[in-house]
């Protein structure tokens, strides 16, 4: 027999069993019953009911709404909770399609270890789910609050303003729409969509599980297994340990990414004092690190193609590495000691900083960029584009280095050139320039502001601009093999009656030229020494030059085998008998055939007597053979 409980009507203090079903219509309050097995009571839309007690196999079910205390062994389905609603969900007992309505945190939802709940709506109440227990295809929305304290859950929605807590374990999706959060043990499978916050605090994502974070979501604290994933365009805030991979991720204002031995990374963005470390065996790639942010690469890290932007810097730290860097305007990138880096490029207005230690290769400063190279740096093959600068400390020094024309240079330290080279912008500095030997390092540029040395330890320098070397000295040091040659071009050359702009230091070796390319040689060419001074005498015209250091006895003439003319310390025969040499090297000059004068006369090394006379004149060469 049905039992019917009448709009306005109050029932209370009975059992509902197997045979008697109730029904409660709108209207009518339900109290202080117990359903046992086998029975069953239906709520009408507008029925109230409480301090209910639903044995094993009992049924409460409808559109009503529950009020006080309810404890479940059996089933509940489609009921509200509403304002001071208390159900608990005892071990066996299930709960479907219900929903929280009651005044904001005023309604609870308890599932115990061994109960489940499906298809819950919680639109203000507070719903936990304890070890043991669990929930599938709950939706939270805003002010309602769901704790996982232990249990399970899957395929989960938490939308805007809802609260999200979990402690236990997540077997399928999570979506969270906007504004939610969440603490965690564990995480798999999650989906944050766009506009939707997680707060992940001690979370793993683990191996081969994936956590999608759309445009505006939010992580707070999170560790990636390796083999876990996190992508997206979210972003992450706290201490997020990544021995996994990470794509496309933002680092928030107080992130703070370590990328652990194995872990990888890619597209991430740097923000405001957020930071990407890259620990031993981590790598980053294209990483854009923003106003504010930081990236640091530790000893065995590597970072790949990443840009640094206004605002930003990235460290190179002791064994970190970095290559394909871009720093763009306003960024500043710096190599520590021991840290290298490899084809960085420096935009307009960005910085790059070689410190003690630090190495950098292959870098490229353009139009208003700026690099640094500080006491114990070294940059080299790098190349200072036109409107580019790079300044080098005292101790600091570039190896191979290419300015352009209209780049600056301001070396303070060192510039060794193995081999070729062109230095064609501004230098400026009390620093060194150094040719190693192997080929011609051509000076092209503006040098008013120098004050340093040109050192020629093997191989050319070659002047080709007045004033080339400001007020700064040319100091040989003689290479055991080759030659030390000082070329001194049309527009950096002495006028006749003149004295060369530069001290000459130590241009008394054997392997030691100077080759004056816009003076004519003339037949019957020679120079003296008097003090200090070299004086050439050329076709009735004389040409001084203040030396400094170590003087040769003598200083033969002859041509370069350009037509120019060529200065020669101890060309011809050894000190003792260079007079005799230079004497025959005058004759044979003067009976030589038309433009014979362009021949060289060879090395006092090579065998003297006819065929060596013969031999002379045969060689197109600048002066030894």
């Amino acid at each position: 027999m049905t039992i019917t409980v009448s709009s306005g009507s109050i029932y209370a203090g009975i059992n509902i069993s197997s045979g008697n079903p109730l029904v409660a219509l709108s209207g009518s309050v339900w109290e202080f019953s117990t359903i046992l097995s086998g029975g069953s009571a239906t709520l009408s839309a507008g029925a109230s009911a409480g301090f209910l007690t639903i044995d094993q196999g009992g049924l409460v079910q409808g559109l009503g709404t529950l009020t006080g205390e309810t404890v479940v062994s059996g089933a509940l389905d489609g009921v509200a909770l509403g304002n001071g609603a208390y159900v608990d969900i005892l071990s066996g007992a299930t709960a479907s399609g219900l929903s929280i309505t009651g005044a904001i945190g005023s309604s609870f939802l308890e599932v115990q270890s061994g109960a489940s709940v499906s298809d819950t709506v919680d639109v203000s109440g507070i719903e936990i789910i304890y070890a043991g227990g669990s929930a599938s295809g709950d939706s939270v929305q805003s002010g309602a609050q769901f704790f996982l304290d232990g249990g399970t859950v899957s395929q989960e929605e938490i939308l805007s303003g809802g609260f999200f807590v979990l402690g236990g374990t997540l077997t399928s999706n999570l979506t969270l729409v906007s504004g939610a959060e969440q603490s965690t043990e564990k995480v798999s499978g999650v989906t944050v969509l766009s506009g939707g916050t997680i707060a992940i605090i001690g979370a793993t994502v683990e191996s081969g599980i994936t956590l999608t974070l759309s445009s505006g979501a939010q992580v707070i604290g999170l560790s990636v297994a390796k083999g876990g994933t996190v992508v997206g365009a979210a972003t992450l805030s706290g201490l997020v340990e990544m021995a996994g991979s990470a794509r496309g991720l933002s680092v928030g204002p107080t992130g703070d990414i370590v990328v652990l031995s194995g872990g990888a990374t890619s597209g991430l963005t740097s923000l405001a004092s957020g930071t990407v470390e890259i620990d031993s065996g981590g790598s980053v790639t294209g990483t854009v690190v923003s106003s504010g942010g930081a990236l640091d690469i530790y000893a065995g890290g590597h970072a790949f193609g990443d840009i640094v932007s206004s605002g930003g810097k990235d460290v190179i730290r002791s064994g970190g590495a970095a290559s394909g860097t871009q720093v763009l305007s306003g960024g500043i990138g710096y190599v520590l000691a021991s840290g290298t880096v490899t084809g960085t490029l420096v935009s307009n207005g960005g910085k790059e900083v070689l410190s003690s230690g630090g190495v950098g290769d292959d870098t490229t400063v353009l139009s208003g960029g700026a690099g640094y190279v500080y006491s114990g740096g070294l940059d080299n093959h790098g190349v200072v584009s036109s409107g580019g600068a790079e300044a080098i400390s005292a101790g600091g020094s570039a190896g191979d280095l290419t300015l352009i024309s209209g780049g600056r240079l301001t070396d303070n330290g060192q510039v060794r050139v193995a081999g070729a080279g062109t230095l064609a912008g501004d230098i400026a500095g009390s620093g060194a320039i150094v040719e190693l030997g192997g080929g011609d390092l051509l000076l092209s540029g503006g040098g008013a502001s120098f004050t340093g040395s040109a050192v020629i330890s093997g191989g050319t320098i070659e002047l080709g601009k007045a004033g080339q070397l400001g007020t700064g000295a040319v100091v040989f040091t003689e290479p055991t093999t080759g030659s030390a040659v000082l070329q001194i071009d049309a527009g950096d050359a002495p006028a006749a009656g003149g004295t060369f702009a530069n001290v000459i230091s130590n241009f008394s070796g054997a392997n030691d030229d100077i080759d004056l390319r816009s003076i004519a040689f003339v037949a019957g060419a020679s120079a003296s020494v008097v003090g200090s001074t070299l004086t050439l005498s050329d076709g009735g015209k004389t040409y001084k030059f203040t030396l400094a250091g170590t003087i040769a006895g003598a200083y033969p003439v002859l041509s370069d085998g350009h037509g120019g003319t060529l200065i020669d310390p101890t060309a011809g025969a050894p000190k003792a008998i260079e007079p005799k040499v230079v004497a025959f090297a005058h004759a044979a000059a003067a009976f030589a055939a038309p433009g014979a004068a362009n021949f060289a006369l060879v090395s006092s090394t090579a065998p003297s007597g006819l065929a060596q006379f013969a031999y002379s004149f045969g060689s197109g060469g600048v002066g030894r053979f």
